[in-house]
């Protein structure tokens, strides 16, 4: 599909949305006339009935009130449509937005942002123009975590990369299915503490447990109060005997008073966040899929979906404890607590190993659909071949993703035997961009997602870079210090002899020239012996000389920059070779800052 398809697929979405949107409204409107007449016609049967005590008025007056409830849950259900379909339009809008690279305003991930990760920091992972941000899509926190581990841990095979691969593309033409569940988990108003609550109360035990007889002594005394109130209509003389009944309640109610509610504060008010819960289930149950992976999410949300509903009504039942008029009545006839606690406790021993799983598996797809419509939204990106047994890199077109199209330079490499690979060049002349352009389509592959290159070959390896470090007041630690000790984990891992990437932008930046170059072979010839593949990106031209020292294992490429007509002109293309050109004098001289 070309961008072209895409923007016209979107803004067809986008009015489809729109024409919902005003019909759920317009059905709003109709249904709220008629709840307001169906509630004027109960209030007049009510008042007949009373006045004339008549049993047809009071058999209308009972059908006026189911015809307003149902009216209200109408009301509802169209009011929800209404929100789900604007959010859906908000989504394509979004889409649209993204196509031109102005993705700004979604999450940018900077919780996540940690400056010690062996690669996240120096490719710009989270934060302001972020790749997270541009390809983030999830609605849910769980999903925003995950989402966020799946693009900084490695793979730990390449049957790994292959298996998200065939998720990805699984999911990739579900545009209804990934947009239904986004929006609908927007909708969700999910608090930071409302996952580590349920958590909390999952661990926990109510005094339920060891006093279960106070379960079936409430359904006793609740038979008792059914009995006194069914009678009572036959004989309003019965009522008298529910004094006593509401005082030996609440004295039995009394001592547990202070546990129920510390319980109640463990998970008051997650029903509406489980419910929501229990929706994105029952959508991905409601889907097929043709991926193994999916189609086990599938089977373990059709299970789930029906279990959370169940615990979203007993704990807005439980809630209604909070109503001073409610609570105190359903206490005073019923045991109202003991009943809800056991229900609740019963619930936990049969789902509480259950119901992390399920929240997991929507945490888990909400993340799959930001990768798999990152792949939906650039057709033209290729997808990886990563694994073992590939020895060369084969980079064609390879270019960054967060450069827009218009903008974007794409670059070949074919790396066939050479363990090291050094890139000169001027400032501004797109060696830093490189190194960049290469981890980020790394990361991508690593999370079964196209990469922008048309052709995308390389040895499956990890991943290490050390291109930006900072100082810490904090630590005491100078950034000299800072980037010795990143180096120093680098080598750690290398020597471990797993094969890996290496990314390194001007080794040494913290030192005088000497110290630098002795410093950056030092680095080289102690990775030669291992299995790596390292980019060095550098002013120091003399280290190109090592391609004749060590050839077959070192081998220079180089950025050139131009002076045409007293400007300076990039082509940020690579090339073969040690860089000719340097421009910070050329410079200087034109800003005025020396002769």
């Amino acid at each position: 599909m070309l961008q072209d398809q895409l923007r016209d697929t979107y803004s067809q979405r986008i009015k489809e949305f729109q024409t919902a949107t005003r019909q759920h409204v317009r059905m709003m409107n109709y249904i709220a006339l008629l709840r307001l007449a169906s509630l004027i016609l109960l209030v007049w049967f009510m008042v007949l009935a009373v006045k004339n005590n008549q049993p047809l008025y009071h058999g209308v007056a009972a059908v006026m009130v189911t015809g307003f409830l149902f009216l209200v849950s109408r009301y509802n259900r169209q009011k929800d449509l209404r929100n789900l379909n604007t959010r859906l339009k908000d989504l394509n809008e979004l889409e649209q937005a993204c196509q031109e690279h102005r993705f700004t305003a979604l999450p940018d991930g900077m919780e996540y942002a940690d400056p010690s990760h062996p690669w996240s920091h120096d490719l710009d992972l989270f934060g302001k123009g972020s790749l997270y941000q541009y390809l983030n899509r999830t609605a849910t926190l769980k999903g925003s975590e995950m989402l966020a581990g799946i693009l900084t841990t490695e793979p730990g095979s390449p049957e790994t990369i292959i298996e998200r691969q065939g998720i990805n593309e699984n999911l990739r033409e579900k545009i209804n299915f990934r947009q239904t569940f986004t929006a609908r988990g927007s909708l969700v108003e999910e608090k930071d503490d409302d996952l580590p609550g349920i958590l909390k109360w999952l661990t926990a035990s109510g005094y339920i447990v060891q006093h279960r007889w106070l379960f079936f002594l409430a359904l006793g005394v609740s038979g008792i109060a059914l009995a006194i109130i069914v009678s009572g209509i036959l004989n309003p003389g019965v009522f008298r005997y529910l004094l006593p009944l509401l005082l030996f309640n609440y004295t039995l109610l009394s001592p547990f008073l202070m546990r129920t509610n510390r319980y109640q504060e463990t998970i008051s008010k997650k029903h509406e966040l489980l419910e929501g819960y229990a929706r994105l289930l029952e959508i991905i149950a409601a889907n097929n899929f043709d991926h193994p992976v999916l189609q086990e999410k599938r089977e373990k949300a059709r299970e789930g979906m029906k279990e959370v509903q169940k615990l979203s009504r007993l704990l807005g039942f439980f809630d209604q404890r909070l109503n001073m008029l409610l609570g105190a009545l359903f206490n005073g006839l019923f045991l109202f607590d003991f009943i809800m606690m056991h229900l609740l406790e019963s619930w936990k021993k049969r789902n509480s190993e259950k119901i992390l799983e399920w929240i997991e598996i929507t945490g888990w797809t909400d993340a799959m659909i930001s990768l798999s419509g990152f792949a939906y939204n650039h057709p033209d990106f290729t997808l990886p071949r990563m694994n073992e047994e590939h020895n060369s890199m084969e980079l064609h077109d390879l270019g960054h993703p967060l450069i827009p199209p218009g903008k974007r330079v794409v670059n070949h490499l074919t790396i066939i035997d050479e363990k090291i690979v050094i890139i000169t060049g001027a400032n501004m002349a797109g060696k830093s961009t490189f190194l960049r352009s290469l981890g980020v389509n790394f990361i991508l592959a690593y999370a079964g997602c196209p990469v922008c290159a048309s052709r995308f070959k390389t040895p499956f390896m990890g991943l290490c870079s050390s291109m930006r470090t900072a100082d810490s007041l904090a630590d005491e630690e100078s950034y000299f210090l800072a980037e010795i000790k990143k180096l120093q984990r680098i080598v750690r891992r290398m020597e471990a002899g797993h094969p890996i990437l290496i990314l390194l932008d001007e080794v040494l930046k913290g030192t005088n020239t000497t110290d630098k170059r002795r410093g950056s072979v030092g680095l080289i010839k102690r990775s030669l012996p291992h299995p790596v593949r390292c980019f060095i990106a550098t002013h120091d031209l003399s280290l190109g000389e090592l391609e004749k020292e060590l050839p077959g294992q070192v081998v220079n490429y180089c950025f050139e920059s131009y002076i045409k007509e007293l400007e300076l002109e990039f082509d940020y293309t690579i090339r073969k070779g040690i860089a000719t050109n340097m421009n910070a004098s050329f410079l200087m001289k034109k800003m005025g800052i020396m002769d």
